[in-house]
């Protein structure tokens, strides 16, 4: 018996600390392609957004979420923190909203109520329905229409100088 809790201890010790990819979190759909209105002017508009976040990240203000929980943007990568793990991926701007590939996250274990809350971020970024980009204010809103609100807080520093 002491043998096996020891080898399990030695395992899990192995993997906390490992990427792994989370499947429920994955896109739903693999569409990606871009909606554009009669005039095609939606696809600029997106391509422009994704040049503004690039090489940003924000910090969520949305009250209820840990308070360092993040988006970050570089390239077509998307990256941050979601409460207790790191998280990252693959992004694109389609039809107004962000199509995020499979996350890969780190494994770190937190209290239930948190990873609970992890959880419902994630999916809320997945399941986002629209985003906006205002100044130092980006905001995701989900099909349920949940609002996630992060300020970049580089720019606000920027900005009261």
């Amino acid at each position: 018996m002491k043998k096996l809790l020891i080898l399990g201890i030695a395992a899990l010790a192995l993997t906390a600390c490992t990427d792994t990819k989370v499947p429920f979190l994955s896109s739903k759909s693999g569409n990606t392609n871009s909606s554009s209105n009669a005039s095609g002017t939606s696809v600029g508009l997106f391509a422009n957004l994704k040049e503004q976040l690039n090489g940003r990240e924000f910090i969520i203000v949305t009250e209820g979420y840990n308070s360092k929980t993040s988006i970050g943007f570089k390239g077509d990568r998307v990256y941050g923190f979601s409460g207790i793990n790191r998280y990252f991926g693959t992004y694109q701007v389609s039809g107004g909203k962000f199509i995020f590939s499979e996350f890969g996250l780190t494994r770190m274990a937190g209290s239930e109520k948190e990873m609970t809350q992890e959880l419902k971020f994630l999916d809320i970024l997945k399941n986002n329905k629209s985003v906006k980009l205002s100044g130092d204010t980006l905001t995701l809103i989900s099909t349920e229409g949940i609002e996630l609100i992060f300020k970049d807080p580089k720019a606000a520093v920027t900005q009261s100088k």
